[in-house]
């Protein structure tokens, strides 16, 4: 018994860490994060996986203004699992939900795992200023491209190839993105964020209901049709 008890132990922790690893990963969504397969020093950002029609932008958000339902989205633009909500999860949701205009979804930066977070959601908020459009291709582009936290893949150089892959003015992106005063933007809304009790990425939020980590397609559509219900 002894042994037994000592191999369901051993079973259950190799078990525990199998899980961990495939949530670090992204592996549970839909669709993972695909990773750049150009070594860092020989970077083309690979193309979205979602690019949402003119009509459904709007200010950080995808969906009509009066949809009935609005889902909002903490995310940090090097977390692995945000990567695969925006790159398996969301845009299914796109096509079920948000382009038959019964679902806004909102984003909101909580860049909390280092400077390379900061610095890539400073060039989203730069993107921005370049349009609504601009804001969502920036966005998009980042987690298509993102690959590790803190290791380069969201370097200056990487970033600025990302501003011209998603057809921004560079030469203003860049002078923007060196203002401090935007970078402080950046950083007030992770603290606004945490205010709201946000401490981990993706956080979710329909109405009363609010949740960290990456839900099924199963859950998250569960939500969205009972905030539908009459």
């Amino acid at each position: 018994m002894r042994y037994v008890r000592t191999a369901l132990l051993t079973g259950l922790t190799l078990g525990a860490v199998v899980v961990a690893l495939l949530l670090l990963s992204g592996s549970t969504a839909t669709d993972p994060s695909p990773s750049p397969s150009a070594s860092i020093g020989d970077f083309t950002p690979l193309q979205p996986n979602l690019s949402p029609a003119a009509k459904y932008i709007g200010e950080r958000s995808i969906g009509v203004a009066d949809a009935p339902v609005t889902l909002e989205v903490w995310t940090d633009y090097q977390c692995p699992i945000c990567g695969a909500w925006a790159n398996g999860i969301e845009p299914i949701l796109y096509e079920r939900y948000v382009t038959e205009g019964k679902l806004r979804i909102v984003h909101h930066d909580f860049a909390f795992l280092g400077e390379e977070s900061v610095a890539a959601a400073t060039g989203a908020a730069c993107a921005e200023q370049q349009g609504n459009a601009a804001f969502w291709s920036f966005h998009s582009y980042l987690f298509a491209n993102q690959n590790g936290e803190n290791k380069g893949w969201f370097s200056g150089e990487h970033l600025r190839a990302i501003a011209e892959a998603s057809g921004l003015d560079v030469t203003l992106w860049e002078s923007c993105s060196a203002d401090l005063a935007v970078r402080s933007k950046v950083l007030a809304e992770t603290d606004a964020a945490h205010a709201l009790g946000v401490s981990a990425t993706p956080t979710l939020r329909i109405g009363d209901w609010m949740s960290a980590g990456l839900p099924t397609i199963d859950e998250i559509t569960s939500r969205i049709s009972a905030a539908l219900a009459p």
